[in-house]
């Protein structure tokens, strides 16, 4: 090894001055061709370290990057991607050498060469260190690996990236940090650095003039955040509801007694004394906390949970924890089960859920519990805009078992060798940074995005449903595509929930998803069939059973009750009865298989069908219902029983008003109120008849007509 390197010193700058110490002793074109010594002493001079087939990366380099990208195993990251592919012979370790060898020219060649360039305002720039890294470790291995797959299927040479296959080619190209890579190799050949190119696949196409013509095919737009698929949420639901109410309460009783005991611990000891005492304290607590669920039965998850890392051949899925290790995972997991309702039922930004403090969920005037936060997008403030959401309980259960949690590990130590903490650590924060592995990490903030995929895996669950990543702004999406789904007048309710000020922007959440209205139409003919069919079989009950048929209003309950009484009759005619599934039947057909039964406000239903006639229509047209000029006369009408009360609540107000309208001589508003409280008993023919029959209700009508006659004869 030359003196050069041996005399290298450290300058303030390492990068410039690792790439200028490199290129005054070699070439940028030379290094394809260097061997391991030669390679050796150029990773030297540009400050990866001394170790053939480990790339180090001083900490002044890697501007924050996370740790296990600070010293690169080469070797040990081929051969961990080697074994995903599909072969059933052992890689000679000849190839693996290789790959190494070309691995560690290329990230040299990253350093000193400009291929950095994806824009013109980038182009000529050269990676930097923390770019290098993340390159050779996750994304240059796996085509060298498959490289090194095909080099040994096929005849012997020099080259290893013309080993690749059209296909493999293709395969990187579809998927886009392989596919930079790719064009890294390209660009490292255009300025003559690099000589081992991969094939290009031939995208021409033939074309047949006898031939009909077609427009080629257009890549699909991406969309980035996707909402989460329906059969992924069924499955994770009820893992999710198990960690809350069952391991939940079990985990924060152990952490709140572990608390109370480090509290009275006395701090004058030796600190070798503090470590044993901690250990056994917290030893001794494992040995003799009860694991119940809440019938009082020994708990045992009803899936496969990671409570380890697995590390030194530890059982990950041991139960209950039996280790300081296992305690945190289980924390951890219910951490992000607590972050998974809220996503879920709040449909928070990242902003808004991240900046939750303890004491968020408050209860309002309305006896109701309300979630009180900040929202930072669409704010004029700095500081951003007071919000409110409401509450579920289950997202209050949440929130008060995560502010446990947290008080919790206030007072708990990072990792068994710390210290213990003299004052609260993270505050008022609702999320804590909780250490896996038995150590919290430096940053007290917690980064939502992979909580979630290391919850889908500790879970059994795949942390990429859908081929994406379960990334926090995809329950946002998802709660939009299923209200525009099933919610009547959901982009109202969803503009409020969201936080946004246009209706634009929520109709964009809705119909992100390209299949979302078709999905919605089908949707909402099954409600409709379910809806009747659940009416039809009311009646059928009261009739079989001689009560009272149920006290629908308008006109349309006759036509149901007549129909009913047919399908009974006609299936009694063949020898058959009324079974769980006539109801649904006759359902398809009165509803036209969903398309009539339409909804015109809370408990109000249009029973027409297409093709026939309603008072709503103008000339009695057989279109759609208009649902804005809904008749109380119309035969299609049906005022369900459950509405009743507030109709009678609306007659009464529509009273008083007509009342202090008399008293103050206002006979216009009089008639007004008359009608609209005639219009709301005109459905339900009992209230009809009592306030036809009241006194007071005669006398305002009798001076309306009184009125009415005495402007006709003036």
């Amino acid at each position: 090894m030359n003196a050069a390197v041996r005399n290298l010193s450290v300058s303030p700058d390492l990068e410039a001055e690792g790439r200028r110490a490199v290129l005054e002793n070699f070439k940028a074109e030379e290094i394809q061709h260097l061997g391991r010594d030669d390679l050796l002493a150029a990773k030297i001079l540009a400050g990866h370290g001394a170790d053939w087939g480990c790339w180090t990366t001083p900490e002044s380099m890697m501007n924050g990057s996370k740790k296990y990208l600070y010293n690169i195993d080469l070797r040990k990251r081929l051969v961990d991607y080697l074994t995903k592919e599909p072969i059933p012979n052992a890689f000679p370790d000849v190839l693996v050498d290789e790959g190494v060898l070309t691995l560690t020219r290329i990230a040299l060649l990253m350093k000193l060469v400009p291929t950095a360039g994806r824009t013109i305002n980038s182009k000529g720039k050269r990676l930097k260190a923390s770019s290098i890294t993340q390159q050779i470790y996750q994304y240059c291995p796996v085509i060298i690996a498959r490289a090194i797959r095909r080099k040994a299927d096929g005849p012997g040479g020099e080259d290893l990236f013309q080993y690749l296959t059209e296909a493999d080619v293709l395969e990187f190209m579809d998927y886009k940090h392989t596919r930079i890579e790719i064009e890294r190799l390209h660009t490292l050949i255009a300025r003559g650095a690099w000589s081992d190119a991969p094939p290009r696949p031939d995208i021409r196409q033939t074309t047949n003039p006898a031939a009909a013509s077609h427009l080629p095919k257009s890549n699909p737009k991406s969309e980035p955040h996707p909402p989460l698929p329906d059969e992924w949420l069924a499955q994770i639901g009820p893992r999710v509801l198990w960690i809350i109410e069952e391991m939940g309460p079990n985990l924060l009783r152990l952490l709140e007694d572990m608390r109370e005991d480090f509290k009275g611990l006395d701090l004058q000891r030796s600190e070798a004394a503090i470590r044993k005492y901690v250990s056994k304290l917290i030893a001794d607590h494992l040995d003799g906390h009860p694991w119940l669920d809440r019938l009082g039965q020994p708990l045992m998850p009803p899936f496969k949970l990671t409570t380890a890392g697995g590390k030194g051949g530890a059982d990950t899925c041991e139960w209950p924890p039996r280790t300081w290790e296992q305690v945190t995972n289980l924390c951890v997991t219910l951490q992000a089960a607590h972050l998974f309702i809220a996503l879920l039922l709040s449909a928070g930004r990242i902003g808004e859920i991240a900046t939750l403090s303890r004491d968020c969920v408050k209860i309002g005037r309305d006896g109701k519990s309300h979630l009180h936060g900040f929202t930072y997008k669409l704010a004029d403030s700095l500081f951003g805009d007071a919000r409110t959401w409401p509450a579920p309980d289950i997202l209050g259960q949440c929130f008060g078992q995560q502010a446990r949690l947290a008080s919790a590990w206030d007072w708990l130590p990072n990792a068994l060798v710390d210290d213990l903490p003299q004052a609260p650590r993270f505050g008022n924060d609702l999320w804590v940074s909780i250490g896996v592995a038995g150590r919290a990490g430096s940053d007290p903030r917690l980064n939502i995005s992979s909580a979630l995929q290391s919850f889908a895996r500790r879970l059994d669950m795949n942390p990429m449903p859908g081929g994406k990543n379960a990334h926090p702004h995809r329950f946002r999406k998802t709660i939009g595509r299923l209200a525009g789904v099933a919610l009547f007048n959901s982009p109202l309710v969803l503009k409020r929930l969201f936080g946004h000020k246009s209706i634009e922007m929520t109709l964009h959440y809705i119909l992100c998803d390209p299949g979302v209205r078709e999905e919605a139409e089908k949707v909402l003919r099954e409600l409709r069939i379910m809806h009747c069919a659940e009416v039809l079989e009311e009646i059928h009950q009261a009739m079989n059973d001689g009560t009272a048929l149920p006290a629908h209003g308008g006109g349309g309950p006759a036509r149901l009750i007549t129909a009913v009484r047919n399908e009974d009759a006609k299936l009694n005619e063949s020898g058959r009865v009324w079974n769980e599934g006539s109801a649904y039947d006759l359902a398809l057909l009165l509803t036209m298989q969903g398309q009539g039964w339409r909804l015109i406000k809370s408990n109000i239903v249009c029973s027409k069908a297409p093709g026939e006639d309603g008072l709503c229509q103008k000339k009695r047209s057989k279109g759609e219902p208009n649902t804005a000029n809904c008749q109380p006369q119309c035969d299609n009408l049906i005022v369900f029983a459950r509405r009743r009360r507030d109709v009678e609540q609306s007659i009464e107000q529509y009273l008083d008003i007509a009342r202090q309208a008399r008293d103050d001589g206002q006979l216009l508003v009089l008639a007004a109120t008359l009608d609209n409280a005639q219009d709301e008993w005109v459905n339900f023919p009992d209230l009809a008849a009592k306030y036809h029959a009241d006194y007071e209700v005669q006398a305002l009508f009798a001076l309306c007509e009184e009125a009415e006659s005495v402007e006709e004869f003036a």
